[in-house]
């Protein structure tokens, strides 16, 4: 490689990953001013950050009313501000972007649906909950679903109206522009094969720095093995449909206790991902496979929310490896309480919602500085599994 595509053979910061965290983790480091280096072993966007399906949502599968009985209510009230405060930040942003070529970002909401009486239930009391505590969402009758997605498939459900769909990629892709714009390194085709306090080893050579980032999410055991049991790869398959005249609003939505999630695009693509639970012992580990029997099971789902449409016609099948902790929320800040050895891993299907969080909070912890996000950042450590 020539001098001048080479990495620096010293910077302040490194991050290991350019997905979406590891790009916010630029973008905020570069904004004040510390020297950052972003490695991606591939390209930008290459693992989940462009693969999921492109919802920017705040409540999480588990429900508001589960978190609270799994980790008390103050730490789950902490978790949806933490996400919250991302939204608000990564809105901000793709707002001052304007109408950007092909990031196709909608603040149109989102739906949680009621797929049967029990997740009713728990969409009911969880939403009694979310509006005591701040989070304005709205219930919705049958009716009131198919005025906005054109689907009687679902009872009920709620809408959170902050809530967006964005293309992920392109999302990725615009952070670490605005990152290099401020400053920021960023190296593609560069794979790391070793991190260690102070020095990473690459593809063309070693990296001395104060800190090391992981933004590896799913691979992060294979830079640190420790990590095989924390952090663990889950598949998802998603598909997209050819464009077509239908026309309905692009509302994140999910169902199924978060098994199934979809949205259109405006121009009638519908993207539709999940039914994991067809082959969940198959769905794991880090090859990118098309599992037949889950995306047949996809096309069943549209085709038992939208009869009236006829049969689905596929343009695109992928599949994308999640990173899923060990207790449902991500690890970030210093691994094994080593300073300049730190990570922000372990999303579990929800890093587009909470990468702008996750990354501010860790350059505001590195530039010394105190916010309401790096009060809630404690409840990520990695130090939690230290035992």
């Amino acid at each position: 490689m020539s001098i001048w595509n080479a990495p620096p053979t010293h910077v302040d910061v490194v991050i290991v990953g350019g997905g979406l965290v590891g790009s916010s983790l630029a973008y905020h480091l570069a904004d004040r001013g510390i020297e950052c280096c972003l490695m991606e072993r591939d390209v930008l966007a290459c693992g989940a950050s462009g693969r999921n399906d492109g919802q920017i949502i705040l409540e999480t599968a588990d429900y508001y009313t589960n978190m609270k009985e799994v980790y008390g209510s103050p730490e789950a009230f902490k978790i949806l501000t933490f996400k919250r405060e991302g939204q608000k930040g990564t809105d901000a942003l793709l707002h001052e972007m304007g109408d950007h070529p092909g990031l196709a970002y909608h603040q149109a909401g989102s739906l949680t649906l009621a797929f049967n009486d029990a997740e009713a239930k728990l969409i009911e009391k969880a939403s009694r909950e979310m509006e005591r505590d701040g989070f304005a969402v709205q219930l919705l009758d049958c009716d009131q679903i198919e005025s906005r997605i054109q689907t009687r498939r679902f009872a009920m459900g709620k809408l959170d109206r902050y809530d967006a769909t964005v293309n992920p990629a392109e999302m990725t892709r615009v952070i670490a522009a605005e990152a290099r714009r401020k400053g920021a390194l960023v190296f593609e085709g560069c794979p790391v094969t070793e991190v260690g306090s102070g020095q990473v080893t690459h593809k063309w050579g070693k990296t001395e720095c104060e800190v090391v980032i992981l933004a590896t999410n799913a691979y992060t055991a294979q830079l640190m093995p420790e990590f095989e049991n924390l952090v663990y790869p889950i598949r998802g398959q998603v598909l997209a449909s050819t464009p077509s005249d239908v026309r309905i609003k692009p509302y994140g939505c999910i169902t199924n206790f978060g098994y199934d999630y979809w949205h259109w695009t405006p121009e009638g693509r519908i993207i539709l991902g999940g039914r994991r639970f067809v082959d969940e012992h198959g769905e794991t580990g880090y090859e990118d496979l098309i599992n037949e029997d889950v995306q047949k099971a996809l096309e069943g789902l549209f085709g038992e929310m939208y009869p009236q449409l006829g049969e689905l016609e596929v343009d695109h099948r992928w599949s994308g490896t999640m990173g899923f902790s060990k207790d449902g929320k991500p690890l970030v800040g210093p691994i094994g309480g080593d300073p300049t050895l730190l990570c922000a891993v372990g999303f579990t299907g929800y890093g587009l919602g909470m990468c702008w969080s996750a990354g501010q909070a860790l350059a505001e912890v590195l530039n010394d500085e105190k916010s309401p996000l790096t009060d809630i950042l404690p409840i990520f450590s990695p130090g939690r599994f230290s035992n």
